[in-house]
């Protein structure tokens, strides 16, 4: 019986996370026989075994930990492969969900003497990453997003690199939220407290439009920053910046406001603004990710790593509301047809296919 092993180890609710919920969930229907293999629980592996997906939870061990490469990689598999065992599961192919996991998912697959598959989605790898996690002896990568692939395919010339983008389920939009006659009062923004998210640049360019007296709303931010740097930023401005730590229900929080930021410096793909535009609500976003293929609205774009930028366009848009169009349902049109899931689990299985007639 054909089966894929996913390996996923965190479990919170982010964009590798909920890109695979919707691949395994997608993929029951296409005789693969998805397994998500993650650490102990979370929001991952209860959304998975929702749908009916087999779920085998392990701690993960530090793989590239001296350790791990001597004893703790190898007992990892071991401890595995006892668990399918016990299920009677015996994967054909192993998919690791991104770098981190490339050395755990040779190990596995290894050990079941089945085809191995990568997807790579850091936005931040480096080549060093690609080689020290195992990338290059992979048989199958693939890349979610143009310039990650472009990126993966420069260092390793004896591979094709697959472009395989993610995907969003018809079931998840929502009608263009009517925009009010009057600014918001309260903005969500989008990502978490890493440099790379960018709330740095945003906390700068509201630091600029406060030194310039103009009046702001309060902004709430999906996580915690309270030891990062431009927390002292924020709190020295004239309004009110919140961190609501980690949110499961992301569209339910989306829906409740009628304005987004994504100030991101750097996306391979960015599946939460694509989420925020599906869920029908207007997105500022920076040009990071697939956001361009999507979102068709100079207005509501602004380069990354610029907040000068972000504050002027921040500051338009606020200023003339009633006349900004957002492009909401064109959004919501062009991501129907350049990223549903569907086209996602297509390219997926007609991979997998392909390295099945090989074996």
């Amino acid at each position: 019986m054909r089966s894929v092993l996913f390996i996923q180890n965190r479990t919170h609710r982010a964009g590798a996370q909920t890109c695979l919920a919707r691949i395994l969930h997608h993929l029951t229907a296409k005789a693969w026989n998805p397994i998500l293999l993650c650490s102990p629980g979370g929001w991952l592996p209860a959304e998975c075994a929702r749908f009916g997906v087999t779920v085998v939870e392990q701690k993960f061990p530090s793989s590239r930990s001296l350790i791990g490469r001597l004893v703790g990689n190898a007992t990892f598999a071991r401890s595995v492969a006892r668990k399918l065992d016990a299920l009677r599961l015996r994967p054909t192919i192993v998919h690791a969900n991104d770098h981190v996991e490339g050395l755990l998912g040779l190990e596995i697959a290894s050990w079941f003497r089945a085809r191995s598959v990568i997807s790579l989605r850091s936005s931040g790898m480096l080549s060093q990453d690609y080689v020290k996690y195992g990338c290059d002896t992979y048989d199958l990568v693939t890349a979610a997003g143009r310039e990650l692939q472009q990126s993966a395919q420069s260092w390793d010339k004896n591979r094709q690199v697959l472009l395989i983008n993610d995907g969003i389920g018809e079931d998840e939009f929502i009608d263009a939220k009517t925009k009010p006659l009057v600014a918001p009062s309260r903005v969500l923004v989008i990502g978490n407290a890493g440099e790379a998210k960018g709330w740095g640049d945003l906390a700068d360019a509201l630091a600029i439009l406060d030194a310039e007296n103009f009046s702001l709303p309060a902004f709430d931010f999906t996580g915690d920053a309270a030891e990062k740097p431009y927390n002292a930023v924020l709190k020295r401005i004239r309004t009110e910046c919140r961190f609501l730590g980690r949110i499961d229900a992301f569209r339910d929080l989306v829906r409740s406001y009628d304005l987004v930021i994504n100030p991101s410096r750097n996306e391979s793909f960015g599946m939460a603004a694509i989420e925020v535009l599906a869920a029908g609500v207007p997105l500022l976003s920076s040009k990071t990710g697939v956001i361009e293929q999507a979102l068709d609205q100079p207005d509501a774009l602004f380069p990354p790593s610029q907040p000068r930028l972000l504050a002027a366009t921040l500051k338009r848009v606020l200023q003339q509301w009633r006349q900004i169009d957002f492009g909401v349902e064109r959004s919501q049109a062009n991501i129907r047809k350049r990223f549903p899931i569907d086209k996602t689990v297509s390219e997926l299985n007609s991979a997998y296919d392909r390295l099945w007639t090989e074996t």
